[in-house]
Protein backbone atom coordinates (compact mmCIF):
# COMPACT_ATOMS: atom_id res chain seq x y z
CA UNK A 1 0.00 0.00 0.00
CA UNK A 2 1.15 3.55 -0.71
CA UNK A 3 2.24 5.65 2.26
CA UNK A 4 0.77 9.07 3.00
CA UNK A 5 2.54 11.54 5.28
CA UNK A 6 0.76 13.75 7.81
CA UNK A 7 2.26 16.74 9.56
CA UNK A 8 1.38 16.13 13.20
CA UNK A 9 4.05 15.18 15.70
CA UNK A 10 4.85 11.46 15.78
CA UNK A 11 4.06 9.36 18.84
CA UNK A 12 5.43 6.08 17.65
CA UNK A 13 5.49 4.03 20.81
CA UNK A 14 3.31 1.69 22.86
CA UNK A 15 5.13 -0.04 25.68
CA UNK A 16 4.70 -0.48 29.43
CA UNK A 17 5.06 2.01 32.33
CA UNK A 18 4.53 1.45 36.03
CA UNK A 19 3.49 3.27 39.22
CA UNK A 20 7.07 4.43 39.79
CA UNK A 21 7.55 5.40 36.18
CA UNK A 22 10.22 4.07 33.87
CA UNK A 23 12.91 6.61 33.01
CA UNK A 24 11.73 9.44 30.78
CA UNK A 25 13.04 9.44 27.24
CA UNK A 26 14.31 12.79 26.02
CA UNK A 27 14.04 13.51 22.26
CA UNK A 28 17.36 13.99 20.53
CA UNK A 29 17.98 17.55 19.41
CA UNK A 30 18.47 18.08 15.69
CA UNK A 31 21.94 19.48 16.25
CA UNK A 32 22.97 16.19 17.88
CA UNK A 33 22.04 14.10 14.82
CA UNK A 34 24.63 13.93 12.03
CA UNK A 35 23.13 14.55 8.59
CA UNK A 36 24.57 11.25 7.36
CA UNK A 37 22.15 9.25 9.50
CA UNK A 38 18.91 11.13 8.89
CA UNK A 39 17.62 8.38 6.59
CA UNK A 40 17.09 4.96 8.18
CA UNK A 41 16.83 1.63 6.39
CA UNK A 42 14.72 -0.70 8.53
CA UNK A 43 12.75 -3.31 6.62
CA UNK A 44 9.26 -2.69 5.27
CA UNK A 45 6.53 -4.29 7.39
CA UNK A 46 3.03 -3.89 5.93
CA UNK A 47 0.25 -6.45 6.30
CA UNK A 48 -1.56 -7.51 3.16
CA UNK A 49 -4.54 -9.78 3.91
CA UNK A 50 -4.79 -10.91 0.27
CA UNK A 51 -1.32 -12.43 0.08
CA UNK A 52 -0.89 -13.24 3.76
CA UNK A 53 0.35 -16.80 4.08
CA UNK A 54 -1.68 -18.52 6.82
CA UNK A 55 -0.28 -21.89 7.97
CA UNK A 56 -2.71 -24.78 8.29
CA UNK A 57 -1.92 -25.05 12.02
CA UNK A 58 -2.81 -21.37 12.68
CA UNK A 59 -6.36 -21.45 14.09
CA UNK A 60 -8.04 -18.02 13.77
CA UNK A 61 -11.01 -17.78 16.17
CA UNK A 62 -13.21 -15.06 17.64
CA UNK A 63 -14.60 -14.87 21.16
CA UNK A 64 -18.02 -15.57 19.63
CA UNK A 65 -16.65 -18.83 18.22
CA UNK A 66 -15.65 -19.79 21.73
CA UNK A 67 -19.06 -18.90 23.16
CA UNK A 68 -20.63 -21.16 20.54
CA UNK A 69 -18.16 -23.91 21.51
CA UNK A 70 -16.56 -23.97 18.07
CA UNK A 71 -12.99 -23.94 19.36
CA UNK A 72 -10.55 -26.57 18.14
CA UNK A 73 -8.88 -28.72 20.79
CA UNK A 74 -5.89 -29.78 18.70
CA UNK A 75 -2.67 -29.98 20.69
CA UNK A 76 -0.57 -29.04 17.66
CA UNK A 77 -2.23 -25.76 16.71
CA UNK A 78 -1.63 -22.12 17.47
CA UNK A 79 -4.93 -20.56 18.57
CA UNK A 80 -5.35 -16.86 17.68
CA UNK A 81 -8.26 -15.40 19.69
CA UNK A 82 -9.75 -11.93 19.16
CA UNK A 83 -12.95 -9.88 18.80
CA UNK A 84 -12.44 -8.62 15.23
CA UNK A 85 -10.06 -5.89 16.40
CA UNK A 86 -12.06 -4.74 19.43
CA UNK A 87 -10.14 -4.25 22.66
CA UNK A 88 -10.11 -7.34 24.87
CA UNK A 89 -10.88 -7.05 28.59
CA UNK A 90 -9.70 -9.17 31.49
CA UNK A 91 -12.96 -11.10 31.60
CA UNK A 92 -12.63 -12.01 27.90
CA UNK A 93 -9.32 -13.83 28.39
CA UNK A 94 -9.51 -15.21 31.94
CA UNK A 95 -9.92 -18.82 30.81
CA UNK A 96 -6.77 -18.68 28.66
CA UNK A 97 -4.37 -17.26 31.25
CA UNK A 98 -2.45 -18.97 34.04
CA UNK A 99 -2.83 -17.04 37.30
CA UNK A 100 -4.15 -13.49 37.06
CA UNK A 101 -3.39 -10.55 34.75
CA UNK A 102 -4.22 -6.86 35.16
CA UNK A 103 -3.85 -4.35 32.32
CA UNK A 104 -3.84 -0.92 33.92
CA UNK A 105 -3.10 2.70 32.94
CA UNK A 106 0.14 4.30 34.05
CA UNK A 107 0.48 7.63 35.84
CA UNK A 108 -0.60 9.72 32.85
CA UNK A 109 -3.63 7.55 32.17
CA UNK A 110 -2.14 5.89 29.09
CA UNK A 111 -2.20 2.17 28.46
CA UNK A 112 -1.84 -0.32 25.64
CA UNK A 113 -4.86 -1.94 24.00
CA UNK A 114 -4.97 -5.73 24.11
CA UNK A 115 -6.17 -6.77 20.63
CA UNK A 116 -5.66 -10.53 20.62
CA UNK A 117 -4.13 -13.45 22.45
CA UNK A 118 -2.48 -16.56 21.09
CA UNK A 119 -1.94 -19.85 22.84
CA UNK A 120 -0.43 -23.24 22.16
CA UNK A 121 0.22 -26.35 24.25
CA UNK A 122 3.49 -28.24 24.72
CA UNK A 123 3.57 -31.42 26.82
CA UNK A 124 0.25 -30.44 28.38
CA UNK A 125 1.46 -26.95 29.37
CA UNK A 126 -0.32 -23.94 27.87
CA UNK A 127 1.78 -21.00 26.64
CA UNK A 128 0.04 -17.67 26.09
CA UNK A 129 0.99 -14.67 23.92
CA UNK A 130 -0.55 -11.21 24.40
CA UNK A 131 -0.80 -8.83 21.41
CA UNK A 132 -1.05 -5.10 22.10
CA UNK A 133 -1.30 -1.87 20.11
CA UNK A 134 -0.78 1.78 21.06
CA UNK A 135 -3.65 3.06 18.89
CA UNK A 136 -7.42 2.75 18.85
CA UNK A 137 -9.07 1.07 15.84
CA UNK A 138 -6.07 -1.17 15.30
CA UNK A 139 -6.21 -3.02 11.95
CA UNK A 140 -6.66 -6.69 12.88
CA UNK A 141 -4.72 -7.66 9.73
CA UNK A 142 -1.57 -6.12 11.28
CA UNK A 143 -1.92 -8.04 14.52
CA UNK A 144 -2.69 -11.24 12.65
CA UNK A 145 0.42 -10.82 10.49
CA UNK A 146 2.42 -10.21 13.67
CA UNK A 147 0.94 -13.34 15.31
CA UNK A 148 1.69 -15.53 12.29
CA UNK A 149 5.34 -14.43 12.38
CA UNK A 150 5.59 -15.14 16.11
CA UNK A 151 3.76 -18.47 15.84
CA UNK A 152 5.90 -19.65 12.91
CA UNK A 153 9.08 -19.05 14.89
CA UNK A 154 7.70 -20.94 17.91
CA UNK A 155 6.42 -23.75 15.66
CA UNK A 156 9.92 -24.24 14.27
CA UNK A 157 11.72 -23.95 17.61
CA UNK A 158 9.42 -26.42 19.37
CA UNK A 159 9.16 -29.01 16.58
CA UNK A 160 5.48 -28.34 15.83
CA UNK A 161 4.52 -27.50 19.43
CA UNK A 162 5.81 -30.83 20.79
CA UNK A 163 9.32 -30.23 22.12
CA UNK A 164 9.46 -28.43 25.45
CA UNK A 165 12.49 -26.22 26.05
CA UNK A 166 13.77 -26.56 29.62
CA UNK A 167 14.72 -23.15 30.95
CA UNK A 168 16.01 -23.88 34.43
CA UNK A 169 17.21 -26.86 36.43
CA UNK A 170 15.75 -27.24 39.88
CA UNK A 171 18.36 -26.40 42.56
CA UNK A 172 18.32 -27.84 46.08
CA UNK A 173 16.57 -25.75 48.71
CA UNK A 174 18.97 -24.02 51.11
CA UNK A 175 18.57 -21.65 54.05
CA UNK A 176 19.40 -18.00 54.30
CA UNK A 177 20.02 -18.70 57.99
CA UNK A 178 21.89 -21.71 59.48
CA UNK A 179 20.20 -24.54 61.39
CA UNK A 180 16.65 -23.80 60.31
CA UNK A 181 14.30 -26.33 58.75
CA UNK A 182 12.37 -25.58 55.56
CA UNK A 183 8.63 -25.96 55.25
CA UNK A 184 7.28 -27.36 52.00
CA UNK A 185 5.62 -24.76 49.78
CA UNK A 186 2.17 -25.10 48.22
CA UNK A 187 3.67 -24.74 44.73
CA UNK A 188 6.60 -27.12 44.13
CA UNK A 189 10.13 -25.88 43.62
CA UNK A 190 10.95 -25.88 39.92
CA UNK A 191 7.51 -24.56 38.95
CA UNK A 192 7.83 -22.20 35.98
CA UNK A 193 5.63 -20.03 33.78
CA UNK A 194 6.26 -18.17 30.53
CA UNK A 195 4.48 -15.00 29.35
CA UNK A 196 5.08 -13.44 25.97
CA UNK A 197 3.92 -9.89 25.28
CA UNK A 198 3.96 -8.32 21.80
CA UNK A 199 3.44 -4.67 20.90
CA UNK A 200 2.78 -3.26 17.44
CA UNK A 201 4.06 0.29 17.77
CA UNK A 202 2.44 2.74 15.39
CA UNK A 203 3.35 6.20 14.20
CA UNK A 204 0.42 8.60 14.66
CA UNK A 205 1.71 10.69 11.74
CA UNK A 206 2.42 8.43 8.79
CA UNK A 207 -0.50 6.67 7.07
CA UNK A 208 -1.06 4.16 4.30
CA UNK A 209 -3.38 4.83 1.37
CA UNK A 210 -6.21 2.95 3.14
CA UNK A 211 -6.04 5.44 6.03
CA UNK A 212 -4.39 3.09 8.55
CA UNK A 213 -1.28 4.16 10.43
CA UNK A 214 2.21 2.85 9.66
CA UNK A 215 3.91 0.52 12.13
CA UNK A 216 7.18 2.08 13.35
CA UNK A 217 8.48 -0.77 15.48
CA UNK A 218 7.71 -4.16 17.00
CA UNK A 219 8.58 -4.95 20.61
CA UNK A 220 8.47 -8.49 21.98
CA UNK A 221 8.94 -9.44 25.63
CA UNK A 222 9.15 -13.06 26.78
CA UNK A 223 9.18 -13.28 30.57
CA UNK A 224 10.26 -16.53 32.25
CA UNK A 225 9.28 -16.98 35.91
CA UNK A 226 10.88 -19.86 37.82
CA UNK A 227 10.47 -20.88 41.44
CA UNK A 228 14.04 -21.75 42.27
CA UNK A 229 13.47 -23.09 45.78
CA UNK A 230 12.67 -22.28 49.38
CA UNK A 231 14.75 -20.61 52.07
CA UNK A 232 14.53 -19.14 55.57
CA UNK A 233 14.60 -15.37 56.03
CA UNK A 234 14.11 -13.71 59.42
CA UNK A 235 12.91 -17.03 60.81
CA UNK A 236 10.22 -17.42 58.15
CA UNK A 237 10.00 -19.70 55.12
CA UNK A 238 10.15 -17.80 51.85
CA UNK A 239 10.14 -18.86 48.22
CA UNK A 240 12.79 -17.62 45.80
CA UNK A 241 11.79 -16.77 42.23
CA UNK A 242 13.95 -15.78 39.27
CA UNK A 243 12.61 -13.66 36.41
CA UNK A 244 14.44 -13.57 33.08
CA UNK A 245 13.08 -11.16 30.47
CA UNK A 246 13.97 -11.37 26.79
CA UNK A 247 12.93 -8.02 25.30
CA UNK A 248 13.53 -7.53 21.59
CA UNK A 249 13.01 -4.34 19.62
CA UNK A 250 12.65 -4.43 15.82
CA UNK A 251 12.50 -1.15 13.90
CA UNK A 252 10.47 -1.32 10.66
CA UNK A 253 9.28 0.87 7.78
CA UNK A 254 12.24 3.27 7.81
CA UNK A 255 12.31 3.91 11.58
CA UNK A 256 15.16 3.33 14.03
CA UNK A 257 15.20 2.40 17.70
CA UNK A 258 16.68 5.32 19.60
CA UNK A 259 16.01 4.35 23.23
CA UNK A 260 14.22 1.64 25.23
CA UNK A 261 13.50 1.89 28.95
CA UNK A 262 12.28 -1.27 30.67
CA UNK A 263 11.27 -2.31 34.16
CA UNK A 264 10.58 -5.70 35.79
CA UNK A 265 9.69 -5.70 39.45
CA UNK A 266 7.82 -7.28 42.33
CA UNK A 267 4.43 -5.86 43.27
CA UNK A 268 5.41 -2.69 45.21
CA UNK A 269 2.40 -2.82 47.54
CA UNK A 270 3.10 -6.35 48.82
CA UNK A 271 5.44 -6.08 51.84
CA UNK A 272 6.18 -9.82 51.90
CA UNK A 273 8.04 -9.63 48.57
CA UNK A 274 11.65 -8.47 48.40
CA UNK A 275 14.08 -7.85 45.55
CA UNK A 276 17.23 -9.90 46.26
CA UNK A 277 19.34 -9.11 43.18
CA UNK A 278 19.12 -7.89 39.59
CA UNK A 279 21.16 -7.25 36.46
CA UNK A 280 22.68 -5.82 34.38
CA UNK A 281 24.32 -2.83 36.00
CA UNK A 282 25.39 0.31 34.10
CA UNK A 283 27.66 -0.56 31.18
CA UNK A 284 29.11 1.68 28.45
CA UNK A 285 32.01 -0.54 27.42
CA UNK A 286 32.84 -4.12 26.55
CA UNK A 287 31.18 -6.64 24.25
CA UNK A 288 28.57 -8.14 26.61
CA UNK A 289 26.21 -7.25 29.42
CA UNK A 290 26.24 -9.64 32.39
CA UNK A 291 23.34 -10.62 34.63
CA UNK A 292 24.01 -12.55 37.85
CA UNK A 293 21.12 -13.37 40.18
CA UNK A 294 22.21 -14.23 43.71
CA UNK A 295 20.77 -14.49 47.20
CA UNK A 296 19.51 -17.49 49.18
CA UNK A 297 20.09 -20.12 46.50
CA UNK A 298 22.77 -21.01 43.94
CA UNK A 299 23.35 -18.17 41.53
CA UNK A 300 21.97 -18.03 37.98
CA UNK A 301 23.79 -15.95 35.38
CA UNK A 302 23.83 -15.17 31.68
CA UNK A 303 25.31 -12.68 29.21
CA UNK A 304 23.77 -10.80 26.30
CA UNK A 305 25.49 -8.91 23.52
CA UNK A 306 26.11 -5.17 23.84
CA UNK A 307 26.46 -4.37 20.10
CA UNK A 308 27.41 -0.69 20.80
CA UNK A 309 24.25 -0.17 22.91
CA UNK A 310 24.76 1.54 26.31
CA UNK A 311 22.68 0.71 29.38
CA UNK A 312 22.04 2.83 32.45
CA UNK A 313 20.97 1.02 35.62
CA UNK A 314 18.03 2.87 37.21
CA UNK A 315 17.15 0.05 39.65
CA UNK A 316 16.53 0.30 43.39
CA UNK A 317 16.96 -2.78 45.54
CA UNK A 318 15.54 -1.06 48.60
CA UNK A 319 12.37 -0.05 46.73
CA UNK A 320 12.07 -3.43 45.03
CA UNK A 321 12.41 -2.68 41.34
CA UNK A 322 14.84 -3.33 38.50
CA UNK A 323 14.77 -0.87 35.60
CA UNK A 324 17.15 -0.01 32.81
CA UNK A 325 17.56 2.48 29.96
CA UNK A 326 19.13 1.23 26.71
CA UNK A 327 20.53 3.87 24.33
CA UNK A 328 21.05 3.07 20.63
CA UNK A 329 23.52 4.91 18.35
CA UNK A 330 21.49 6.23 15.40
CA UNK A 331 22.57 5.14 11.97
CA UNK A 332 23.95 1.81 13.17
CA UNK A 333 22.80 -1.67 12.18
CA UNK A 334 21.48 -2.36 15.68
CA UNK A 335 19.29 0.78 15.62
CA UNK A 336 17.84 -0.09 12.20
CA UNK A 337 17.35 -3.78 12.86
CA UNK A 338 16.70 -5.96 15.90
CA UNK A 339 18.23 -6.02 19.35
CA UNK A 340 17.70 -8.38 22.29
CA UNK A 341 17.84 -7.15 25.89
CA UNK A 342 17.80 -9.75 28.70
CA UNK A 343 17.57 -8.18 32.16
CA UNK A 344 16.62 -10.24 35.20
CA UNK A 345 15.62 -10.09 38.86
CA UNK A 346 15.59 -12.51 41.82
CA UNK A 347 12.94 -12.00 44.48
CA UNK A 348 11.66 -13.65 47.65
CA UNK A 349 8.02 -14.11 48.62
CA UNK A 350 6.85 -14.80 52.18
CA UNK A 351 3.11 -15.43 51.74
CA UNK A 352 0.27 -16.03 49.30
CA UNK A 353 0.57 -15.35 45.59
CA UNK A 354 3.77 -14.09 44.02
CA UNK A 355 3.16 -10.90 42.02
CA UNK A 356 5.16 -9.16 39.31
CA UNK A 357 4.84 -5.98 37.25
CA UNK A 358 6.26 -5.23 33.80
CA UNK A 359 6.57 -1.96 31.90
CA UNK A 360 8.53 -0.34 29.09
CA UNK A 361 8.84 3.04 27.43
CA UNK A 362 10.84 4.17 24.48
CA UNK A 363 11.58 6.21 21.46
CA UNK A 364 11.47 5.32 17.75
CA UNK A 365 13.07 7.73 15.31
CA UNK A 366 12.69 8.31 11.58
CA UNK A 367 14.32 11.66 10.84
CA UNK A 368 14.70 15.13 12.31
CA UNK A 369 11.06 16.00 11.61
CA UNK A 370 9.53 12.67 12.57
CA UNK A 371 10.38 11.35 16.00
CA UNK A 372 8.57 10.79 19.26
CA UNK A 373 8.21 8.95 22.54
CA UNK A 374 5.48 6.89 24.10
CA UNK A 375 4.52 4.58 26.94
CA UNK A 376 1.94 1.93 27.70
CA UNK A 377 0.09 1.07 30.83
CA UNK A 378 1.04 -1.44 33.46
CA UNK A 379 0.81 -5.22 33.23
CA UNK A 380 0.67 -7.03 36.58
CA UNK A 381 0.92 -10.84 36.80
CA UNK A 382 0.11 -13.05 39.79
CA UNK A 383 0.76 -16.76 40.34
CA UNK A 384 -0.03 -19.18 43.15
CA UNK A 385 2.93 -19.76 45.46
CA UNK A 386 2.78 -20.25 49.25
Amino acid sequence: MKKLLYSTTIAAFAVFAISSAVPSVEPVKAAEIPAAIITSESAEWIADPITQNIPSWFNDQTINDLLRMKISTSKKEYHFIHMEGEILKKENIASFVEGDIEILPQENGKQANLIAIGYYTINGKKNTDFYFSNIDDTPLKDIKKYAIEIAAEVYTETNAFTKQRKIYTEPPAVSLEPNNSITAAAVPDGTSYIDTFHWAIYSDQEKLSDGSYVVAGLLDSTVEYSKQGSAISNGKTVSVWDVKASNQTRAVNGYQTRQIATRHTVEPYVPDQKLLSYGPTTTIAGSNFNVSLTGGLPSVSWDFSRQSVDVTDNSSQSLGFGKWTFDFPLGTKVAKGTYLMQPGIRISNASGQVKFQHSHSGYYYQNISYQGTGVTGLVARSFNDL
